[in-house]
């Protein structure tokens, strides 16, 4: 391509080769290949073909791409290669997709913007041209943003683990003096909040508890927002501020290329004009003069969603914010189905902000226009949204029930918010941004090594991320961090496949990292497990005096599951009541059986054969009083097996022949001699015997009396298999039937189909294959 112009077809064409591959492979892998392969062997041999160019290909195209990179291209020999190298096929493709981003952003010119001369912004500003497109926080890559912090005049130190100190100047509007309010306590934080008696005084005016028709917004194309970004534009604005009855405030933050974070920048609106304040610059500390607007209690203070906007004004500007009034918890006590600033505008306003830049870098200077909107209409219409539900909460409360006054306490609550240093204990896992909530959070099962490993890397990005003052994400994200304490590598090959993809900021230290690995799995053989710390940390949490078993609460409101011991086995129930285990201290395992029982109710073991004999042999009935004793027949009948033929009715018996030289066999099968009559009739009277097992007897007494006995054969010799006859072609015999053909196994060898991959033509007489 000889220039830009070129692109454009060249993009087409590929497109459109593109398309057309991924429409035919759909429709190949729709059909039947195997069927085909094993039908026709041209087809079979095509695929094949086709199949090792596409591979030759790739690995061509992956062998060009990390060309001059430290990336190596895996080699793709046939199928099974792929999916034995694909996380090497990822890394290539994420390597490219990095330097398409960083070479569009030449191209388009948005790092050439980034140090823009005054020349350059003047000309923005009044051209306004929004890029094509805009650094976002998706990219956990190296910033292409030159870092704002590094200008500051009091730049933040990350190492300071020293409880934080307002960086307030002076107190406009104080009730409790300067000296009084900045002063170290013993709470947590260290320094109480400086206008804590002013926000619990504070009061809204009349009226915020009166219904009045809404103030209509300024037209959003006939007006605009003026960009501060000098001191002598701060001044101005501040003027204008004072003469407001009501403020609309939102930040914009970013939290990706900082440890701590960065406002950006602050939107600012009154009735009649909107401003979009630049945080970033050098004097950033020098807005504190806003706090004359900020903490007057005359003025109200909207907001929406100000849980983290109260944290960040106090930590990078030293403002404050006293009679403040809170949108979102507005919203809640009028149960509104949703409670975000969009469900707000679209409700009151009509008005749609495009969210595409919700999370949009908004370090860059200058701010696209897209950006500029964006940030301009979270202010420009949240004072006509309060008129409309300020009149809603007027109309729903009752006397009992102030919903004004309930909006004003919990603002309240939110404005006496004070920020605390992001500092954690590395042995416990406690405190902002501990390993201790991150693993507890999660269903993952460690070992003893596992554990230590996860504890020591986890310090280890946190350690990396504040000195690079970078968020830990860009170190490597939380799922690596958990996929390298499951893998614990201990080389930098396998180190580095498990961090795919490594950013930069790791890739320079892989060493370190490596020897904190090692270390880390050394020391854990012998340390703590997860599941010991974590049951102690629960038992250690103090439980309501109802039950143990309540599930107590991490700081940040999760539910734990608690180890607590019941009075009574949840599983056998109350059934299981035994006395006390007596202690022979002669048996050692008395000790665990006792421990066993603490445990889970169980019954008493014996310790003796004796009493397991007593344990088992079961106890003899009760005595019975006498009874008139039943019939013996009947007691047997009940109790013995029977069938149906037995139950059946009478059948005709087939007579044995008698023989006439042995009158004694005849009577006693069937004769009629007085002994025969008194032995049949006490066989009937005892018990009669079933037809099979007469049949069986009289089977044996006939083989006894016809054949006389004969001696003992010798012992025969085994068959001999070798020697034998073949049964399947067996010699034929004159038996008169028309003769068969003898069988031949190979007779359809030829027509069952051939293998359905890379299976070559078969040669008849040359190889045979079954199914």
């Amino acid at each position: 391509m000889d220039s830009a112009a070129d692109f454009p077809p060249f993009q087409q064409r590929v497109q459109s080769s593109l398309m057309e591959v991924t429409r035919t492979a759909g429709q190949l892998s729709a059909q039947d290949l195997d069927f085909h392969r094993s039908s026709n062997a041209e087809v079979s041999d095509s695929l094949d073909e086709q199949s090792h160019r596409l591979l030759s290909l790739t690995s061509s195209i992956l062998k060009a791409a990390t060309t001059g990179t430290d990336v190596s291209a895996p080699t793709l020999d046939d199928e099974d290669s792929i999916e034995d190298n694909w996380r090497g096929v990822v890394d290539v493709i994420d390597a490219l997709l990095e330097k398409a981003d960083a070479c569009l952003d030449e191209f388009t010119g948005v790092i050439k913007k980034l140090s823009p001369s005054q020349q350059d912004q003047a000309a923005a500003k009044a051209s306004k041209k929004t890029p094509a497109k805009f650094p976002t926080v998706y990219d956990y890559g190296p910033s292409k943003i030159p870092k704002p912090q590094l200008l500051f005049e009091h730049p933040a130190d990350n190492t300071d683990t020293s409880s934080f100190k307002p960086l307030l100047r002076s107190k406009p509007h104080a009730i409790v003096s300067f000296e009084d309010s900045i002063k170290p306590t013993d709470s947590p934080a260290g320094y109480a909040h400086p206008y804590e008696t002013e926000i619990r005084a504070a009061k809204f005016s009349a009226a915020a508890y009166s219904v009045s028709p809404p103030v209509d917004y300024q037209p959003w194309e006939s007006t605009t927002a003026t960009f501060v970004d000098t001191q002598d534009g701060v001044k101005e604005m501040l003027e204008e501020l004072k003469l407001a009855k009501e403020i609309a405030i939102d930040l914009e933050h970013h939290d990706v290329h900082s440890y701590q974070g960065l406002v950006s920048l602050m939107q600012i609106s009154t009735r009649d004009k909107d401003w979009v304040v630049d945080t970033l610059q050098p004097w950033r500390e020098e807005l504190q003069i806003l706090n004359e607007v900020f903490t007057d209690p005359n003025i109200l203070k909207v907001l929406h969603g100000s849980s983290m906007d109260i944290i960040w004004l106090q930590r990078d500007l030293g403002l404050y914010v006293v009679g403040m009034f809170d949108t979102y918890h507005a919203a809640c006590a009028l149960n509104y189905p949703k409670r975000s600033l969009k469900y707000l505008l679209q409700k009151f306003v009509n008005f749609e902000a495009d969210k595409r830049y919700q999370m949009a870098d908004w370090r860059i200077r200058p701010i696209p226009e897209g950006m500029f909107d964006y940030a301009r209409s979270d202010t420009h219409y949240l004072l006509h949204v309060y008129d409309h539900i300020r009149n809603e909460l007027v109309e729903n409360s009752t006397p009992d029930n102030n919903l004004v006054d309930l909006v004003l306490e919990q603002s309240k609550k939110e404005a006496l918010q004070v920020f605390e240093r992001p500092v954690y204990d590395a042995a416990t896992g406690q405190g902002p941004g501990g390993w201790y909530d991150l693993l507890s959070r999660n269903s993952i099962v460690v070992n003893r090594e596992q554990f230590a490993v996860f504890k020591a890397v986890h310090q280890w990005r946190d350690e990396v991320a504040r000195e690079e003052d970078e968020g830990v994400q860009c170190v490597f994200p939380k799922h690596v961090l958990f996929r390298v304490a499951t893998a614990m590598p201990v080389d930098l090959g396998t180190l580095f496949r498990t961090l795919s993809p490594v950013t930069p900021i790791t890739q320079n230290r892989a060493g370190d990292l490596l020897e904190v690995i090692k270390q880390a799995k050394l020391e854990g053989a012998e340390g703590p497990e997860w599941r010991d710390m974590f049951i102690k940390r629960t038992r250690e949490t103090p439980a309501t005096p109802a039950t143990d078993a309540i599930e107590p609460l991490t700081e940040s409101g999760a539910i734990l599951p608690t180890a607590a011991r019941y009075d009574v086995s949840q599983f056998w129930g109350s059934v299981l009541d035994s006395e006390e285990l007596p202690t022979y201290p002669e048996y050692s395992a008395v000790a665990t059986a006792e421990a066993l029982r603490l445990s889970l109710p169980l019954p008493l073991m014996p310790k003796t054969v004796s009493e397991a004999r007593e344990k088992l042999t079961p106890a003899p009935p009760p005595p019975q009083p006498a009874a008139a004793p039943a019939p013996a027949v009947e007691e047997e009948e009940e109790n013995k097996y029977f069938t149906v033929k037995e139950r059946g009715g009478p059948r005709k018996r087939k007579a044995v022949p008698a023989e006439a030289d042995e009158p004694s066999a005849s009577s006693e099968l069937g004769g009629t001699t007085d002994g025969a009559t008194d032995a049949s009739s006490s066989l009937d009277v005892t018990e009669k015997p079933s037809k099979k097992q007469r049949r069986k007897e009289k089977k044996n007494k006939a083989a006894s009396q016809e054949q006389p006995e004969k001696p003992a054969k010798e012992e025969e010799a085994p068959f001999n298999y070798e020697g034998a006859t073949s049964v399947l072609n067996a010699a034929k015999t004159k038996s008169g039937l028309p003769s068969k053909r003898q069988y031949n196994p190979y007779a359809k060898a030829l027509e069952a189909p051939s293998g359905v991959r890379k299976q070559k033509r078969e040669i008849p007489g040359k190889a045979y294959t079954f199914r």
